[in-house]
């Protein structure tokens, strides 16, 4: 950690602090598509939270999404199927750009290593799940197929699932049809909004190459590849929050298929994990702030009324 310096520091917290900039911008821009012109900060804040506790879910960085639509539908008063829709896709985006890279790298992967039977089966695996559900929802969405209304229908035959899936269906129905734009009408916006996130991908590929660079360690695009498939099949087993423990002794097994010491590897997680705990420190006192200020609006408000 002292080796890298604080050059190495600034550049790795700059990758991070782009990560989430451009990952803003990118809801942003389906925001107004929807035409929602809304406060930066705003946006920026609520990713930021909705992205901290994704990060304490046991649950691969999905869980964060319905405090995000709950914050803004309420501090904007804009309806939560609309809301809704713009978080849907812009998780989609995210995800999409996030399998694309996946998938360059379980190529290069499989081409260059010569990695275990059970590990080339898994990333295969990993793989066909990512790309199918991916295609499977672009599909729904583009043609309108209604594929999460057909689903949470299904469900509703199970008995002691009927009566909650049968108050939530309409809303379903609803927020999905509020989907259906953003790859049709506002598909130009949503075209923009992936090439965003494509770049957010390509920050999280390299973030590796940014703190080894200041090891005097240059990774071959064929290893960032590796580290990233590997380390998002890794991720895909996330059963502590932050995937705790799994993370770091998983990419110490990772960083040595390439010759990368064990300790470096552990100085490389330590980053990490000092990263997302500022994100998370972040996230606490701004939804903090926000929720007081809200909560202290309200009241001054109510107060005002009854003089």
């Amino acid at each position: 950690m002292v080796q890298i310096g604080s050059p190495g520091v600034g550049a790795f917290f700059i990758n991070v602090f782009l990560i989430m900039l451009i990952g803003g911008v990118s809801w942003q821009i389906i925001l107004r598509a929807y035409g929602h012109r809304l406060p930066f900060r705003d946006v920026l804040i609520i990713k930021i939270i909705s992205s901290a506790i994704s990060y304490l879910t046991p649950s691969m960085y999905i869980g964060g999404e319905p405090i995000r639509i709950y914050l803004m539908g309420k501090k904007h008063e804009i309806p939560m199927t609309r809301i809704g829709a713009t978080v849907v896709v812009d998780k989609f985006l995210e995800l999409g750009a996030g399998s694309f890279y996946v998938f360059l790298g379980s190529i290069y992967t499989l081409i260059y290593y010569d990695l275990p039977l059970q590990i080339f089966v898994l990333l295969v695996g990993i793989n066909a799940l990512f790309l199918g559900g991916a295609a499977l929802f672009l599909v729904s969405f583009i043609f309108k197929i209604n594929l999460f209304s057909k689903i949470t229908n299904l469900m509703g035959k199970i008995k002691p699932l009927r009566k909650p899936i049968k108050g939530v269906a309409p809303f379903v129905l609803k927020l999905e049809r509020d989907i259906f734009p953003a790859f049709g009408r506002h598909k130009k916006s949503t075209i923009e909004a992936f090439s965003l996130n494509l770049i957010v991908g390509g920050l999280i590929f390299a973030k590796p190459a940014v703190f080894f660079y200041f090891l005097h360690k240059i990774f071959t695009l064929s290893e960032l590849s590796l580290l990233f498939a590997l380390t998002h099949v890794l991720l895909a087993f996330q059963f502590t929050p932050g995937a705790l423990g799994i993370f770091e002794w998983g990419e110490v097994g990772i960083f040595s298929i390439i010759g990368v010491q064990s300790e470096k590897a552990l100085a490389y997680t330590l980053m990490v994990r000092i990263a997302d705990l500022l994100l998370v420190v972040i996230a606490a006192i701004t939804g903090l702030h926000m929720g007081v200020r809200h909560l202290w609006g309200k009241n001054r408000n109510e107060n005002m009324r009854s003089v």
